[in-house]
């Protein structure tokens, strides 16, 4: 896709209104594109909405809406139809965290985020793409879907069964959905950061053998040690659309985690044992 030539291109962002939702956001404003941004927070949209406006040559959007709950998606749907056939691009940056042994987090836990993680995604993809393929049959224009997964999908830490199966399941997701939108002149990119400095470090839950002060701290020391921003993963980002690249793994830790994973995976496996000692 032609990141240089986005003037008047829808892109939906969801969790646009923070972290690297925002960032990505701001940074495809800047190229021309018209921004819609989904979040839940009305408050927060609503800045990050006058932030947009500084650098956007068109209206921010904004919806309010929890892509969780399958009633909003239609709010998303209408907000697009309003204003463009389709959206050119799509941003699925909305999630969740929380780190747990598989013994100690509850099945409440696994389902509020394989709710918003998955199915909130999926559904966001299912209210918007068939447009999208429709459009391209008429223009044959590219568009592209991010979906914005995680180290964590591609690497199983103990702690991280209920996440990292909701992101390696965006991971397959994206990878099947490549191929289908293949036809319609639809890119495909799943991004894959390391711990990345932003809002979501605030609201990380721990349960059982993990939930304990010195768990926490260590969760807040890792973030704040992070080498990613927001705006790096958004750089990195637009640079993998314009690419129209399939998987994007950033980070130190991310990039040298997935290298010996991929070929030596006993290594792997040591590394991970050690780490569940800890607990």
């Amino acid at each position: 896709m032609n990141m240089n030539n986005l003037n008047g291109k829808l892109a939906v962002i969801t969790g646009g209104s923070s972290g690297i939702g925002f960032s990505v956001a701001e940074d495809l404003a800047k190229k021309g594109a018209r921004i819609l941004i989904v979040a839940r927070n009305e408050k927060k949209l609503a800045q990050a909405a006058a932030q947009l406006k500084e650098v956007s040559a068109f209206p921010v959007i904004t919806v309010s809406a929890d892509i969780g709950n399958l009633e909003d998606i239609q709010k998303i749907k209408v907000a697009v139809q309003a204003v463009s056939p389709c959206a050119d691009i799509v941003v699925n940056s909305a999630g969740i965290v929380s780190g747990g042994l598989l013994a100690d987090t509850p099945l409440t836990e696994w389902e509020r985020l394989y709710s918003l993680n998955v199915r909130g995604l999926v559904a966001v993809l299912q209210a918007l793409t068939p447009n999208m393929e429709a459009q391209s049959k008429k223009d044959n224009q590219p568009r592209h879907i991010v979906n914005v997964a995680s180290v964590a999908g591609l690497i199983g830490a103990p702690g991280m069964s209920a996440y990292s199966a909701t992101k390696g399941a965006v991971i397959l997701l994206s990878e099947c959905l490549r191929a289908e939108l293949s036809v319609y002149n639809i890119g495909v990119t799943a991004v894959c950061p390391a711990y990345v400095k932003t809002p979501i470090a605030e609201t990380v839950q721990a349960f059982g053998r993990m939930d304990n002060p010195r768990t926490h701290k260590g969760i807040a020391k890792t973030f704040a040690r992070a080498d990613l921003t927001p705006q790096d993963v958004a750089a990195s980002t637009l640079k993998a659309m314009a690419k129209n690249k399939g998987l994007v793994v950033l980070g130190k830790q991310g990039v040298m985690g997935n290298l010996i994973k991929r070929f030596s995976p006993a290594m792997m496996g040591r590394l991970m044992g050690k780490m569940a000692r800890a607990y």
